[in-house]
């Protein structure tokens, strides 16, 4: 059972960051493209329902890992810098990164790329956030 849920997590983690990897560059490329700001949005749609599905499996694999490794009370600190790390992604995603990403889809979808294009510094900046802390969260998973 140890042996699933670690690939289940594994594989859940690596979608969640993997999922993002191609994003800002997206936005960068797509935020002037008028005719094709619909399919650009639905793209950042999907990317984002498989990020929160799988954020929500990897810190949920990760919570049930700890407790059949560990046991709550003995799981090292790393283990747990690690959940904070990938709660605060979350914390990042939804006070940073979705308001921003609303102000560029609303531009978008208004055809006003300057007023999409306000948001984009902040949406990546936002974007870089949730990977550093990803790798910190990974980090402390692997280190022994």
């Amino acid at each position: 059972m140890i042996e699933t849920l670690t690939i289940v997590h594994i594989a859940a983690a690596a979608a969640w960051f993997g999922h993002k990897l191609l994003i800002p560059g997206d936005v960068h490329a797509s935020i002037r493209d008028v005719e094709g700001a619909a399919r650009f949005v639905a793209r950042i749609s999907r990317a984002r329902r498989l990020g929160v599905i799988a954020g929500i499996l990897t810190i949920g694999t990760g919570v049930w890992l700890l407790y059949e490794v560990f046991g709550f009370s003995d799981a090292p600190v790393r283990i747990w810098v690690g959940l904070g790390a990938a709660l605060a992604i979350f914390l990042v995603a939804y006070s940073i990164t979705r308001p921003a990403w609303r102000r560029i889809r609303s531009g978008m979808e208004q055809g006003d790329p300057a007023s999409a294009s306000s948001g984009v510094v902040r949406f990546r900046q936002a974007l870089m956030l949730e990977n550093l802390l990803w790798v910190l969260a990974l980090a402390t998973m692997v280190i022994t």
